[in-house]
């Protein structure tokens, strides 16, 4: 799906390769644990907000429930994450990649303040959120750059690899739970609010000259209605006829 160049050996100095191992480390411990009906990493709004679990937040995001989840997002972690952090450095990356996943989980949880009853079975695997954030920004970070990816053989732009990431989480809650999204909805809206935060000026002047250019349109449209139908109103007037 990417280039060669991004699948390098692990390795600690890489913070993308070593949350990859930590995730794969934990992900097996939570395993392990739900064999005796724990969940003691996985994020839940209700016991972080009324049993002051303040860190299944935190944990959750290197946690995935299923082997093949296991796997995709150690692959995701360690390709594209290894990509961005090339691109980005590794502070920014770090605070990017678990910045808007902790964000929208504290997002959920005022949600979850105002309608408990929809969250009182809800544990969710902040890896989730993490792959979205992921992938969205990995995609509009080369959609930016004017670079094409390659996606299982087939040439995309960047843009339409963001979306395909925002279509597997909409996809999810259409055929599954749409309580069960809510975290990786709202890490897909902040990450596209992030990667467009730059070009909302541009975007709010194109909007104005739209509205501005519209305007004066209508405008001279009036005007030449009103001098058509004031000349006709003037040949029909019997005063003008009269000598």
């Amino acid at each position: 799906m990417l280039n060669r160049r991004s699948f390098s050996s692990l390795s600690f100095q890489s913070a993308a390769h070593s949350l990859t191992i930590i995730t794969v480390i934990a992900s097996v411990i939570e395993g392990l644990l739900e064999r005796s009906n724990l969940r003691p990493f996985l994020f839940s709004p209700l016991h972080t907000l009324y049993d002051l679990e303040l860190w299944r937040p935190f944990t959750a995001l290197f946690i995935a429930i299923s082997p093949i989840e296991i796997i995709f997002t150690a692959l995701i972690m360690y390709s594209i994450g290894g990509l961005l952090e090339s691109r980005w450095g590794r502070r920014r990356f770090v605070t990017i990649i678990f910045g808007i996943p902790l964000l929208a989980e504290f997002v959920t949880i005022l949600i979850a303040a105002l309608s408990p009853e929809t969250f009182v079975t809800a544990f969710y695997p902040g890896t989730r959120q993490v792959v979205t954030t992921l992938w969205i920004m990995f995609g509009l970070s080369s959609w930016f750059s004017g670079q094409m990816l390659n996606f299982w053989g087939t040439p995309i732009t960047g843009k339409t690899f963001a979306l395909v990431g925002l279509g597997f989480v909409i996809l999810s809650g259409i055929f599954g739970s749409l309580t069960a999204v809510i975290p990786e909805l709202i890490a897909a809206g902040l990450s596209y609010g992030y990667m467009y935060r730059s070009r909302l000026p541009r975007l709010r002047q194109s909007i104005e000259l739209a509205y501005y250019t519209w305007k004066l349109r209508r405008l001279k449209s009036k005007s030449k209605f009103r001098l058509v139908k004031g000349s006709r109103s003037d040949e029909g007037d019997p005063d003008s006829n009269v000598h």
